[in-house]
């Protein structure tokens, strides 16, 4: 199962689903990033089961993940597609917080087109 394409990526907090970032997957990378922060890292899908090992660096003014905050994270998220959409369950790697999971979708939004370099 593919899952190259460019990805809405939204967790579950007090007020209902916030998207967080974009993603961009291709063939087992994970790019991904927001307004003040950007992700890097890899994934592997094992049949319908997901497992993204992702490395968060934050700029600017740093926000509260996983109720820690801080500059740089180790998240991993295990996760089921179904369809366009990728639910799962996220957590620090070695988190101190007492909340050790949230619930994260992914929703599929179109694919990675080709860029042809012209200079």
């Amino acid at each position: 199962m593919s899952l190259n394409g460019v990805w809405a990526l939204e967790i579950a907090g007090i007020y209902g689903w916030e998207r967080v970032s974009t993603a961009f997957l291709e063939d087992g990378r994970y790019l991904g990033g927001g307004p003040s922060h950007f992700s890097q890292g890899y994934y592997v899908v094992n049949g319908k089961k997901i497992k993204f090992k992702l490395f968060m660096t934050q700029h600017g003014e740093k926000r509260t993940f996983f109720g820690e905050k801080g500059h740089n994270f180790h998240t991993e998220i295990t996760a089921k597609r179904k369809g366009n959409m990728i639910n799962g369950k996220a957590r620090l790697k070695d988190s101190k917080s007492n909340v050790p999971e949230y619930p994260i979708r992914l929703i599929w939004q179109t694919d990675i087109l080709a860029v042809k370099k012209k200079i």
